[in-house]
């Protein structure tokens, strides 16, 4: 499914962050959130924390990556083991690699978050894959992400796509 949202009134905004200033974003955001708790809070209910969450443009038939964050505020381990797409006709969990100076992917059957931990989808790493394309994806485009969690578990992102 693939809603067009345009305008800097979307829900992730219209600030686009590149490179390092990613991670040092994400590692600021974790560092507040971590500030702002208490043991009086309540745990969140999802599992999943949208700080930027995204994916690249591309053409029908063609291959983009999601990236986001998948935070577990639990006492219990979370299990990530699939992730569907519609716009997609295959998805995969996928660890970037670097063995002497050569790139490649390597699939995962699932991906473990700690209790009270939390695991980057991101460039150069772990990220999840959505290959031959049913549709075009556009700048200002809308996916929804279902993340497939242990015990029948379904988290619903809605992931912008930007360049």
């Amino acid at each position: 499914m693939i809603a067009r949202e345009h305008g800097a009134g979307s829900l992730f905004g219209a600030v686009a962050w590149r490179g390092g200033d990613l991670s040092l974003l994400l590692l600021l955001l974790l560092l507040l959130l971590a500030a702002g708790c208490s043991a009086t809070q309540e745990p969140a209910v999802t599992a999943t924390v949208p700080l930027e969450p995204h994916m690249r443009a591309a053409e029908q038939g063609a291959a983009s990556a999601v990236y986001f964050m998948l935070r577990n505020p639990s006492p219990d381990t979370l299990v990530l083991h699939g992730v569907e797409i519609d716009v997609a006709g295959g998805v995969a969990i996928h660890r970037s690699t670097d063995t002497n100076g050569m790139a490649g992917m390597v699939m995962q059957d699932s991906v473990i978050v700690p209790p009270q931990d939390s695991v980057a989808f991101q460039e150069r790493g772990l990220h999840v894959m959505a290959t031959n394309l049913h549709t075009a994806l556009r700048v200002g485009d809308t996916v929804v992400v279902r993340l497939l969690l242990q015990k029948s578990r379904v988290d619903t992102l809605r992931v912008p796509v930007r360049e």
